[in-house]
């Protein structure tokens, strides 16, 4: 069964930058664990606290669902809200 959780919690992230100077994560360490990026779905921006967020729905090859934001003013990576399968977080 899935469910969606609340995290919010500051993830290291390692990205990749395409040609066109877009930034796609492909990797990112969460609770001592490496979730690697399956798949980069959509993307938008939102603001929050004044601060412009790049918000990323990304599937994980765990079959897991994560919502990504990166701050790129203090260049930090946060893990929004996750939809689970079946995890103990």
């Amino acid at each position: 069964m899935r469910r969606e959780v609340l995290v919010d919690e500051e993830v290291d992230a390692l990205i990749r930058v395409l040609p066109n100077g877009d930034i796609r994560p492909t990797s990112f360490l969460w609770r001592g664990r490496t979730r690697y990026v399956g798949d980069v779905g959509r993307t938008w921006e939102e603001r929050v606290d004044g601060q412009t967020l790049r918000c990323y729905l990304i599937q994980a090859v765990d079959n897991n669902t994560y919502e990504l934001r990166w701050n790129p003013a203090a260049n930090t990576w946060t893990i929004h809200r996750a939809w689970l399968n079946d995890v103990v977080v």
